[in-house]
């Protein structure tokens, strides 16, 4: 079999479950990771034969994706803000969004030694991220799950930076005082809405990191700002469901004395909320 053939063979074994976008994009990202050629490459090597160890790779590949498992958990990779992390079950994959949510803590503090706490680490993604561009900074992050913290401090190992990942319940009474910046991107997504959400997301990643309370979906979002409150940080950031943004909003104001901004990303969605202390 040559390569034309084999791109054939996977868009038509995929056609199913995935548009055609999607499916332009997996199949270049599988002929990366398995043959190590870029877009371009991949279509001047059209009548190349497929070695026999990289034909059974691709049928595996190609086996998992057609029961819609992340491309990210079977390659083992995932990239956020410029860096490639190892990403498995135990963490959710990183999304364009929460880089979107790293992008505005750092125009909102370029120049400034801080010392930020990334709460509900999983991979160590924002963690990792903000101490990549900012060097000075002191970058922590906490988490719940073992399996969580145990990725998240083999990204920072790989990538060598200096960031140390520790285990935190935010149902515990909790002490952050000292940081000066919270940023979490917490369990939000409310139960009851597993039947529009994709089924890679809902079938492959940890349900952990996903569903809020369902008697309480803020709650996490509010223990954030209450531990912030109660420890005087200056600063929180908050990635949402992006849905009833006001009612979020009068909910924290409870939690938080502050000013609470609605931030939109890049589709306009009201996605983050930026707390901040009374000067």
């Amino acid at each position: 079999m040559d390569h034309a053939t084999l791109r054939q063979h996977f868009y038509r074994q995929l056609t199913e479950q995935y548009l055609q976008g999607e499916l332009q994009s997996l199949y270049h990202w599988c002929v990366q990771e398995i043959e190590g050629w870029g877009r371009a490459e991949a279509y001047t090597r059209n009548e190349n034969a497929v070695a026999p160890a990289s034909l059974q790779r691709w049928e595996e590949v190609i086996e998992r994706l057609g029961k819609h498992e992340p491309v990210q958990y079977i390659f083992g990779k995932a990239y956020f803000h410029g860096l490639a992390l190892s990403v498995d079950p135990s963490v959710l994959i990183p999304r364009p969004e929460t880089e979107e949510l790293v992008a505005m803590v750092l125009k909102d503090h370029a120049a400034t030694r801080l010392r930020v706490l990334d709460v509900g680490t999983g991979s160590g993604c924002i963690a990792l991220a903000l101490k990549n561009a900012r060097k000075n900074w002191q970058v922590e992050g906490v988490d719940v799950s073992t399996a969580a913290l145990a990725t998240a401090r083999r990204n920072a190992s790989e990538l060598q930076l200096d960031v140390a990942f520790r285990e935190a319940d935010l149902r515990d009474e909790l002490d952050f005082t000292g940081y000066d910046v919270l940023i979490s991107n917490p369990p939000y997504i409310p139960t009851g809405v597993e039947d529009s959400m994709d089924k890679s997301v809902l079938e492959f990643e940890p349900h952990l990191a996903l569903f809020a309370p369902k008697e309480d979906p803020p709650y996490f979002l509010r223990r954030v700002a209450e531990i912030g409150e109660k420890c005087g940080v200056s600063d929180v950031y908050l990635e949402t469901h992006a849905t009833e943004e006001e009612t979020l909003v009068t909910n924290l104001k409870s939690a938080w004395s502050g000013s609470i901004a609605v931030k939109h990303d890049l589709a306009g969605r009201p996605r983050f909320l930026h707390l901040e202390r009374n000067k």
